[in-house]
């Protein structure tokens, strides 16, 4: 009966059990197929994820090593033991003493600067009262020498009066 149902292929088997175990051999192969390239394809997820996992672990362990070399040079600089630290101070310290030599060189200029100035302004106060003084001298020596002969005059001129008066 199933005979005549089916397709003429079924023709060429007479009884059922024969179709059945032929569709039974056909699913196995195609099965078998199937599970192969399952397994490939699963395999391909599985290194695909491994390698995945592998990734993310070894990210970790980066951030995990970068994590912990940063938190040892917080330490050492706290400590000041971390060379960069050393080597920036050292720097700064150079520095600042080539400024504090700078300085100091500065006030020196400047110092005999002042000084050479002060010596200047001395000498040319020195020279200046020197020669007001001899004006002055020669001023007063003037005047004194023209008071003679004011008085002089004066006493002529009392002397003409009073002659004049007498002889009135």
């Amino acid at each position: 009966m199933a005979s005549t149902l089916l397709s003429p292929m079924v023709d060429y088997y007479n009884d059922e059990e024969e179709l059945d175990s032929v569709d039974e051999d056909e699913d196995r192969s195609f099965r078998g197929r199937d599970s192969e390239e399952d397994t490939e394809d699963a395999s391909e997820t599985d290194l695909a994820k491994h390698d995945e996992d592998d990734y993310v672990e070894i990210k970790e362990q980066m951030y995990q090593d970068k994590l912990a070399s940063l938190k040892r040079q917080l330490q050492q600089l706290q400590e000041g033991t971390l060379q960069e630290y050393q080597k920036r101070m050292k720097k700064l310290d150079q520095q600042y003493k080539e400024r504090l030599r700078s300085a100091d060189l500065f006030l020196q200029l400047e110092t005999e600067q002042v000084e050479r100035n002060y010596i200047k302004e001395k000498k040319a106060a020195v020279k200046e009262f020197d020669d007001k003084k001899v004006e002055l001298k020669e001023n007063l020596i003037s005047s004194l020498c023209k008071l003679p002969i004011f008085f002089n005059k004066q006493v002529f001129l009392t002397l003409l009066t009073s002659v004049k008066l007498f002889t009135h």
